[in-house]
């Protein structure tokens, strides 16, 4: 036991400083009450595109974390520093969010993102149901088969 946690003990302050280095954005994204919204599209944008984006989606607790871009040959690249990003959050069902920030370096823990769901107007539309057709019209959108 004692052994343990020695090696446990080691192997975190080694990793300590090793963490302490990267360059990684992370955040969270919640709907309206709160809850996380699992699997909403998270894609960041740098001010040049050239220079790689960066596409995902959030956990099941709406959390997304990005340590570096994506080239378009595939290649990967670190987040620029001293850079303004473009966040773009996108879940259908919601609004799509965009969020601008300034990246500097280390670690970049953005405030808890907030979705507003999409909202459907459905508006009633007149139609007289009663049969009343005035005369002359035959309610047939087709041609008449009497006499064939």
């Amino acid at each position: 036991m004692h052994r343990a946690l020695i090696t446990l003990v080691l192997s975190l302050s080694l990793a300590a400083p090793a963490l302490a280095g990267n360059n990684l954005i992370s955040g969270a994204v919640s709907d309206r009450n709160g809850q996380p919204v699992a699997r909403a599209q998270v894609r960041l944008v740098p001010e040049d595109p050239a220079k790689g984006t960066f596409l995902m989606v959030t956990d099941p607790e709406g959390r997304f974390l990005i340590d570096y871009l994506r080239e378009a040959d595939g290649d990967r690249s670190k987040l620029a520093r001293k850079t303004r990003y473009q966040l773009e959050i996108f879940k259908p069902g919601y609004h799509v969010l965009a969020q601008d920030f300034y990246y500097k370096r280390g670690e970049v823990h953005l405030d808890t993102i907030t979705l507003v769901e999409d909202t459907v107007r459905i508006e009633e539309t007149p139609i007289d149901l009663s049969g009343n057709l005035e005369r002359g019209d035959t309610g047939s959108g087709g041609g008449s088969y009497e006499g064939q």
